[in-house]
């Protein structure tokens, strides 16, 4: 049975050799995208870090917030601290979307990269609801997630919810924020069958 814990329990298990993968992805327009999106915000959070890859390059290009990086598995928090050890200080587990949930802090910029789509639906919704609820007024988030890919290994037990960039942009919609961008790019890895969509949306005052 395919579940939450059967996919934080994958990135445990394999976590070094993922978060390598990651730093090996051509990613420069994303990272660029990224960086231009949130470099006027002064408290940033990241949902789901990997290998530390994307918080590495806004910390590199001096990004004006204070970054809180996060993610459900522990493992890759670990190889994202000996990956980019300048980052240690900011690293936090969070696990969604249940401890989004218990979050206090506000934040103008949150962002997610390959990770909302490890979830339900039922928990994308409620991912999507509490980061509009944490964004301030005017307040951006940024979310890449995988639209397709190839059919999934036997022994990959994660969640993927697939779903195309209009279906990303109606959730985000419905919790209030407004689209600002929608772009459709290939992936990173060169895997052919695979696609991904970059979303950027704002919260109205």
């Amino acid at each position: 049975m395919i579940s939450k814990i059967n996919t934080i329990q994958h990135y445990d298990k394999r976590a070094g050799k993922l978060a390598e993968r990651y730093e090996s992805a051509d990613v420069i327009e994303l990272q660029r995208q990224l960086h231009s999106t949130l470099n006027n915000c002064s408290a940033i959070l990241e949902l789901g870090c990997g290998s530390g890859r994307d918080a590495s390059f806004l910390a590199e290009h001096k990004v004006k917030g204070h970054l809180t990086i996060t993610d459900g598995s522990e493992e890759m928090l670990r190889n994202a601290a000996i990956i980019h050890p300048e980052l240690i200080p900011y690293l936090k587990k969070l696990e969604l979307p249940k401890d989004l949930e218990t979050e206090k802090d506000k934040y103008d910029g949150i962002y997610s990269i390959a990770t909302l789509m490890h979830l339900t639906t039922s928990d994308i919704n409620k991912t999507l609801k509490q980061i509009a609820y944490l964004l301030i007024p005017n307040g951006i988030v940024f979310i890449s997630v995988c639209t397709k890919r190839g059919k999934q290994p036997p022994d990959d037990p994660r969640i993927f919810t697939l779903k195309n960039s209009e279906w990303w942009s109606d959730q985000i919609e419905k919790t209030g924020l407004e689209i600002t961008t929608s772009v459709e790019t290939t992936d990173g890895l060169n895997r052919a069958e695979t696609r991904w969509v970059n979303i950027t949306a704002i919260k109205p005052e």
